[in-house]
């Protein structure tokens, strides 16, 4: 399936900010792509998961698209899921639901 981003779309998205120290950085890339692969991926309501890393090193974006509200929420209050996050949890990190204010795509 392939990541989509729609205005008009029912999806869920939360976006997490991680700000690790440089030399630290691939060792959080490796740790959200452990747990998102070995658990995340197997919830109920997951869509995706797309992991971006700033030019600089100083930041980890995690893109994550569900099903709907209620399936993050219940992967979130799931205690034995989040017990498997790891590494993750030892770096400073921020996560919010969005929703898209606008989209603007080039005209063909």
């Amino acid at each position: 399936m392939a990541v989509t981003i729609d205005a008009h779309s029912d999806t869920f998205t939360v976006i997490v900010t991680f700000t690790p120290d440089p030399s630290r950085r691939e060792e959080l890339v490796e740790a959200i792509r452990a747990f998102v692969v070995t658990v995340v991926r197997h919830q109920p309501g997951f869509l995706s998961s797309t992991v971006h890393v700033s030019a600089d090193g100083t930041r980890v974006i995690n893109y994550a698209q569900w099903a709907d509200r209620e399936a993050y929420e219940a992967f979130g209050a799931n205690g034995a899921v989040m017990d498997q996050r790891g590494a993750i949890t030892n770096f400073p990190h921020e996560g919010q639901p969005y929703e898209i204010a606008f989209q603007v795509t080039a005209t063909a």
